[in-house]
C-alpha cells in the first residue's frame, strides 16, 4: 500500500516526477519536429534547385539578349533606320523604346 507524501515534500516529490515525465515528452517532441523540419528544408531546396535556379538563369539570359539588340538597334539608328523599319525587322518593342518605367526622371 503506498501512501501519497503531502504537505511541501509531497509537492515537491509530485513536482520533480511531473518534471522528469515532460523532459522525456519535450525530447521526443523535439526529435520529431528536428526531423521533420529536416524533411521540410530539403523539400524546399530540392525544389528551388528545380524550378527558381532555371527561372532564373532564364531571365538573365533575355536580359543579355534585350541588352544585345538595343545594342543592334543603335547602330542601325546610327545608319539611317527608322522605328518602322526596325520593327519589320523583328526587333522587339523593347529593344526600340524604353519602357516609360524605366526611364530616368
Amino acid at each position: 500500500m503506498s501512501q501519497e507524501v503531502g504537505g511541501l515534500k509531497g509537492f515537491f516529490q509530485r513536482a520533480g516526477k511531473s518534471m522528469s515525465e515532460a523532459k522525456v515528452v519535450a525530447k521526443d517532441w523535439s526529435w520529431w519536429l528536428a526531423g521533420y523540419g529536416a524533411k521540410a528544408g530539403i523539400f524546399l531546396a530540392s525544389t528551388s534547385m528545380v524550378v527558381l535556379m532555371p527561372l532564373i538563369f532564364e531571365i538573365n539570359r533575355e536580359v543579355m539578349m534585350i541588352d544585345a539588340e538595343r545594342t543592334q538597334v543603335k547602330e542601325l539608328r546610327n545608319q539611317g533606320h527608322s522605328d518602322r523599319q526596325l520593327q519589320e525587322m523583328g526587333f522587339l518593342e523593347l529593344s526600340l523604346h524604353t519602357p516609360a518605367v524605366a526611364k530616368a526622371s
